[in-house]
């Protein structure tokens, strides 16, 4: 997908609000790259409805997206103030990160491409502090469920701390082998919004610059392309800010000669 395509698309998306309901789901197609997201669309007349609040007037519309975008260094939003939480609500922030690269990946409990981005997580989680990264693996399930939402989507999909702590058990030997935290993201100033409010496909990777700006944004998974994105960013080298010009010496006035007598 071209850059021009993937910010229209993300512009036509920009309007809806992130705790819309809706469950990312790639049943149909478990191989795809991406796991798009399903949401019931609330219209006005939704709301008047005789049946109730998202009742027969509402509909399940299916969103995605799909590519790659890189941002010059002119160009990158400062999102040092995202908090990701773990299940004590232990915050740690991409300000707190500053001078290491940090990867940002969105997944979720059911959604297979991003679980082999968990994979690509894991293999590198061991060398982060030799090479100066952190990973933020953020959890980015809703509390929702399927059925006519989904009807290809177990009625049973849960999101949140219980979802991933089911998910964590199953996955119990590849959990404790990684030793890898996942997270949820904030939900306040601090939230989604500062950068996330873009994401209609799983899973997503981040990529952000040790100033703590956004260098890159990968939607939906492709082999290997999590470290290949990690090193293009640690061996970026940004320059350091130009030194601010000297003041101008304020002119030196001749003194006044004595008039003669």
């Amino acid at each position: 997908m071209s850059h021009h395509l993937l910010n229209s698309l993300i512009l036509a998306f920009s309007g809806f609000a992130l705790n819309a309901q809706g469950i990312f789901t790639n049943a149909n197609s478990p191989d795809a790259p991406t796991c798009p997201r399903i949401m019931q669309e609330k219209t006005e007349l939704n709301y008047k409805s005789q049946y109730g609040r998202n009742g027969a007037d509402a509909s399940a519309v299916r969103y995605s997206q799909w590519g790659d975008q890189f941002f010059p260094l002119t160009e990158r939003k400062d999102v040092s103030s995202f908090a990701a939480y773990d299940e004590r609500a232990k915050g740690i922030s991409i300000a707190s990160l500053k001078g290491k690269v940090v990867l940002v990946g969105l997944w979720s409990t059911h959604c297979d491409p991003s679980a082999k981005m968990l994979l690509e997580f894991a293999g590198i989680y061991a060398k982060k502090a030799q090479y100066g990264f952190e990973i933020l693996s953020v959890n980015f399930d809703e509390n929702q469920q399927g059925g006519e939402l989904a009807p290809n989507v177990d009625v049973g999909i849960e999101g949140g701390w219980r979802a991933i702590n089911k998910f964590r058990i199953k996955n119990r030997q590849f959990f404790e082998a990684s030793k890898m935290p996942v997270f949820t993201p904030g939900l306040g100033k601090e939230g989604p919004s500062n950068f996330m409010d873009m994401v209609y496909s799983l899973p997503v990777l981040f990529v952000v610059d040790r100033q703590g700006k956004l260098a890159e944004l990968h939607i939906g998974y492709k082999d290997g392309f999590v470290g290949q994105a990690l090193m293009r960013a640690l061996r970026e080298r940004i320059p350091p800010p130009a030194p601010a010009p000297a003041p101008t010496p304020a002119p030196v006035a001749e003194p006044v000669k004595p008039s003669q007598p």
